[in-house]
C-alpha cells in the first residue's frame, strides 16, 4: 500500500543565513522523494524555510505521516532537533528520522538530544526506502546506514554501500517543491556527481561519500538539463565539487548540448590545477558563462597545511589563462585558516585583487562536523569559541587563532569585501559588464553586518 512520507527542510530561524537570502531548493530531499515514489510511497517535501512556515503549520502538514525525515546542516541543527521533538509529541504514530551532514557526523548526539527514532548516515535514497519497507514489515534493527534507538541503547548499524551507478537514481522530484519561490528566477541547480577525491581539511564531502568520486554519465546529465530547459529554466548551475574533474565527461556533455541545439546558460565549478584551454573553449561554445574556483589563501604554507593540493603559482597562472576567455569567474577565499595572522590575511586579500575575478567570496573559517579540521582542531592552531550551531554560517567568526581573535576575524572579513569591491578599477568593470547588482549585494550584507555588530556591542 505504501506509506505517507514527509521530508522536511527545517527553518533557519532569524540568523545570518536568512539575512543572506539563501534560498536554494533542497535537492537532496527531492532526490529521496523521487526514489521513494518509485516504490509507490506517497511523498511530500516541506521546505519550511522558503515557505516561511511556523511550527504549528509544519505540525499540521505532518499530522498523518507514517514516516518523517528531517535534514540537518549546522545552521538548522537546533531547529531540526526542536522540530523532531514536537512532531513526536503531536503525531505519536510517526517514525521520525534525522539525516544530512550534521546528523551523519553527530548521530549519537542527535539521538541523545532528540526523540528521533533513528539517524540516516550519508547517502539517503536507499536507506530511506529500506526504512519505509522495514516499517511496513517489522523493525529498523537490520537497516544498514542508520544509527537507531533500541530501548535505552543507541546502536550504530553497519554502513550502507554507496550507490555504484548514479544514473539509477531518478531526477530530483522538483514538482514536490515550490520552485517558483526560489531565486534567481528561471534558474536551478543540477548535481551531476557526488564526492571528491581531494582532502581539504575544511570540507566534509570526502568523508561523507567515503572518499569516493562518482559521476553521472554525460547523457544522464544532459537529459536532466534538457528537461529543465523544456520546463522554462534558462540558467543552470552545476553544483558539483568539481564539474571539470572528469574532462572526458565534460566534453561529451558539451557535444550533446551542441548536437541537440539546446540553448541555455550555465556555470560550473573547477580547480585551478585542472585548467584545460581546449575544454574552456568547448564549454564556452555551448553556453557556459561562469566558473567557480576555491582559492582560499595566498600562502603556500597554508595551502599545504589545509591540503588544498595546489600552489599560488597555479592560482595566478589559472587566472591569467582565464582572462583570455569571456568567462565570468568567482573565487572563494577563507579568513582565519590555521596559521593565519594579519600579514597572511592581508596577502590573501591582495591576491584576490591581483587575480581579479568577477566576483570574490570571502568566508570565515568554520570547522564543520565531518571535517578533519573539526575532528583534529587542537592540531591546527584553532579554538572554537561559540557552541551555538546557528552561528556556523561562514559569515560569523566561531573560532580564533593564536594571532587573531574573533573580533579581529570579523574586522578582516568586512575589510576583505570592501577592499575587493570598492575599487575604482573594479567598479568601472562592473558597470561595463552590467554586474552592479551582484556587486551591491555583498556590500549591502557586510554593511548590515557591521551595523548589527556595533548595535550588539552597545546592547551587552
Amino acid at each position: 500500500m505504501g506509506l505517507d512520507i514527509a521530508l522536511i527542510h527545517p527553518p533557519f530561524g532569524k540568523g545570518d543565513v536568512r539575512k543572506l537570502d539563501i534560498c536554494s531548493p533542497p535537492l537532496g530531499l527531492a532526490y529521496i522523494g523521487a526514489f521513494l515514489r518509485q516504490s509507490d510511497h506517497r511523498v511530500s517535501v516541506i521546505d519550511a524555510e522558503i515557505e516561511r512556515l511556523n511550527k504549528a503549520q509544519i505540525l499540521d502538514r505532518v499530522n498523518k505521516a507514517d514516516l518523517v525525515g528531517i535534514t540537518t546542516t549546522a545552521p538548522t541543527y537546533n531547529s531540526a532537533i526542536e522540530l523532531t521533538n514536537l512532531i513526536k509529541q503531536s503525531n505519536t504514530n510517526a517514525t521520525v528520522v534525522l539525516g544530512g551532514p550534521q546528523a551523519t557526523f553527530l548521530d549519537h548526539e542527535c539521538l541523545e538530544r532528540s526523540a528521533a527514532d533513528a539517524v540516516v548516515r550519508g547517502e539517503g535514497e536507499r536507506t530511506m526506502l529500506d526504512i519505509a519497507t522495514s516499517l511496513e514489515s517489522g523493525t529498523l534493527q537490520d537497516v544498514e546506514g542508520i544509527t537507531v534507538r533500541e530501548g535505552e541503547t543507541i546502536v550504530r548499524n553497519p554502513d550502507r554501500k554507496l550507490i555504484d551507478d548514479l544514473d539509477d537514481i531518478p531526477f530530483p522530484a522538483r514538482d514536490l517543491l515550490h520552485m517558483e519561490k526560489y531565486s534567481p528566477a528561471n534558474s536551478t541547480g543540477v548535481i551531476s556527481s557526488r564526492g571528491c577525491p581531494f582532502k581539504c581539511i575544511f570540507c566534509a564531502s570526502s568523508k561523507l561519500y567515503d572518499k569516493k568520486f562518482r559521476s553521472r554519465s554525460a547523457h544522464n546529465v544532459y537529459e536532466e538539463v534538457a528537461q529543465l530547459v523544456g520546463q522554462g529554466y534558462s540558467n543552470v548551475t552545476m553544483l558539483d565539487d568539481n564539474f571539470i574533474l572528469n574532462k572526458e565527461r565534460a566534453f561529451k556533455f558539451a557535444d550533446l548540448v551542441e548536437k541537440n541545439n539546446l540553448k541555455f546558460e550555465w556555470s560550473c565549478t573547477g580547480r585551478v590545477d585542472f585548467i584545460d584551454e581546449d575544454l574552456l573553449c568547448r564549454l564556452h561554445e555551448v553556453g557556459c558563462n561562469g566558473l567557480f574556483f576555491g582559492v582560499e589563501s595566498a600562502s603556500n604554507d597554508t595551502l599545504k597545511l589545509i591540503k588544498k593540493g595546489f600552489t599560488t603559482d597555479q592560482i595566478t597562472n589559472a587566472f591569467d589563462v582565464l582572462k583570455n576567455y569571456d568567462f565570468p569567474t568567482t573565487a572563494s577565499f577563507m579568513i582565519g585558516l590555521p596559521g593565519d595572522d594579519p600579514v597572511k590575511v592581508a596577502d590573501t586579500i591582495n591576491l584576490a585583487k591581483q587575480i581579479n575575478p568577477d566576483f570574490a567570496m570571502f568566508s570565515v573559517t568554520t570547522p564543520y562536523p565531518g571535517t578533519e579540521l573539526y575532528d583534529n582542531i587542537d592540531d591546527y592552531d584553532l579554538e572554537i569559541t561559540i557552541d551555538d550551531w546557528t552561528k556556523f554560517t561562514l559569515t560569523k567568526p566561531v573560532v580564533r587563532t593564536s594571532a587573531l581573535s574573533t573580533a579581529d576575524l570579523h574586522r578582516w572579513f568586512l575589510r576583505a569585501y570592501f577592499h575587493f569591491y570598492v575599487r575604482a578599477s573594479y567598479l568601472r568593470r562592473a558597470v561595463a559588464k552590467k554586474q552592479m547588482g551582484f556587486v551591491l549585494s555583498p556590500i549591502k550584507n557586510t554593511i548590515a553586518d557591521a551595523f548589527r555588530g556595533a548595535i550588539a556591542q552597545h546592547s551587552i
